[in-house]
């Protein structure tokens, strides 16, 4: 009865790990994963909107270069009754005489000089562009990490099922052996009741460890906008490379890391703001040019009629004597501002220098990890084998095969581990040296 309960248990954890739609199902690569989360990720739309004002922004117009031009027309319409006595000693009564004015022009103003203002606020529209598009790369870059080691994740949690999985076969198959010599009086019933509780303890890991598998799942599909319960078929391996030379990747991460550049990019603007207060130091020079159209029709007053129009043009010239030294406060605090941006560049450089530094070292180290624990599970694996023989002879006792066993499992979720934490250093490494993007062919951002 119990081998019936158990097999039916381990057809259960079978359906749970692999749906039967999975198997119809095309294997998600993780480049289709990446493009997949890069289309529909909400944080890259929003960054990329943010971007895209940002570049709106960058004119001529906005910068100051061009003219605005304005046309106003206006229209008042009076009745009014009125009584006038002249010095000559004409009295004229006029009842409901209605007025009629309209005025109409066209107005341009320029600004001709500021002092370069416009051409200081030209080059921080660029820069502010930039800013915005190196902020969609810190977006993409995030979000690439974030879906890579999450596809690495579940390949590690199938990883761990597979090894639960194994060890309820062992202990299966250890219960099998321990009732097989109670039938037939060489075993003890200590050893079949022993026996059932660490084959209850392999399963009830098994199963919490499918229930990680399915949080991961979740956690994946809402990476990549989806509802949590969409069926997923993945790669079942983790490919690792040698990391590079310290040196060259420095050099990289220097040139290309994007937190990096977005402190650069705050700097220029600082830079620019200590230009920009210091041009309110020279005058302003605007050009004025307009044409007018006006007529006053009357029935009351000293005119009937009247009506002109013609061009208009002209020059202002604005210059600030005194303002209450308000300029040279402006001029300084905008130079405290670009000292803060270029600490900010320094201190920047220097945490990239040791992240950089520290995820190199752990990645060679969890290289090493692997290869350790690879020899070791083979060892553990031969082991087991060696001790299930003496097991049935009767010449070890299920304490000692426990502990083999469980040295097994412990060799075997080593490995896995190890062999993730390698990858997500080298998946850090990719981004703290700017070559994540290149790396996983994601080019447009």
């Amino acid at each position: 009865m119990f081998r019936s309960f158990f097999c039916g248990f381990i057809i259960l954890i079978d359906v749970l790990c692999f749906p039967v739609d999975a198997f119809s199902q095309a294997i998600m690569s993780l480049q289709q994963a990446l493009e997949l989360g890069l289309k529909n990720n909400y944080s890259i739309i929003l960054q990329r909107n943010d971007a895209r004002m940002a570049e709106n922004n960058n004119t001529l117009g906005n910068a100051g270069f061009l003219p605005s031009i304005d046309l106003n027309v206006t229209q008042n319409n009076t009745i009014s009754t009125t009584h006038q006595e002249q010095f000559s000693g004409t009295v004229k009564d006029v009842a409901n005489g209605q007025s009629n004015t309209l005025n109409a022009g066209v107005q341009m103003n320029w600004t001709l000089f500021d002092g370069m203002n416009m051409f200081i606020n030209r080059k921080m529209l660029g820069v502010l562009e930039d800013l915005g598009e190196n902020g969609s790369r810190i977006v993409v870059e995030g979000t690439v990490s974030d879906i890579s080691l999450s596809y690495y994740s579940i390949i590690q949690m199938y990883k761990l099922v597979k090894v639960a999985q194994d060890a309820v076969d062992l202990s299966m198959q250890r219960k099998r052996i321990a009732g097989a010599k109670v039938s037939i009086g060489s075993g003890s019933q200590l050893m079949l009741l022993q026996s059932t509780v660490d084959l209850n303890a392999d399963s009830t890991r098994l199963i919490r460890q499918l229930v990680m598998l399915t949080n991961s799942k979740a956690d994946f599909n809402q990476l990549l906008c989806r509802d949590p319960a969409t069926p997923l078929k993945i790669l079942d391996s983790i490919r690792l490379s040698e990391p590079g030379p310290y040196d060259s990747l420095l050099t990289d991460a220097m040139k290309e890391n994007s937190v990096l550049t977005m402190a650069r990019l705050n700097q220029d603007i600082a830079r620019l703001g200590v230009r920009q207060a210091q041009s309110d130091r020279y005058p302003q020079l605007d050009m004025t040019a307009g044409y007018g159209y006006n007529t006053l029709r009357s029935h009351s007053g000293f005119l009937q009629y009247n009506q002109s129009y013609g061009p208009s043009y002209g020059l202002n010239l604005t210059y600030n004597l005194f303002n209450g030294f308000n300029v040279n406060r402006a001029v300084k605090n905008a130079k405290i501002l670009l000292n803060s941006g270029e600490i900010e560049v320094m201190a920047t450089e220097l945490a990239l220098r040791t992240n950089l530094y520290k995820i190199h070292q752990e990645f060679k180290a969890n290289l090493e990890i692997v290869k350790m624990q690879l020899t070791n599970v083979a060892v553990a694996h031969k082991n087991v084998n060696i001790a299930f023989e003496k097991y049935k002879l009767g010449s070890i006792n299920d304490i000692e095969l426990r502990e083999i066993q469980l040295k097994l499992i412990d060799a075997e979720y080593q490995l896995i581990l190890s062999q993730f934490e390698a990858k997500k250093a080298e998946v850090e490494l990719d981004r703290l040296s700017g070559e994540l993007l290149k790396r996983m062919m994601v080019f447009s951002l």
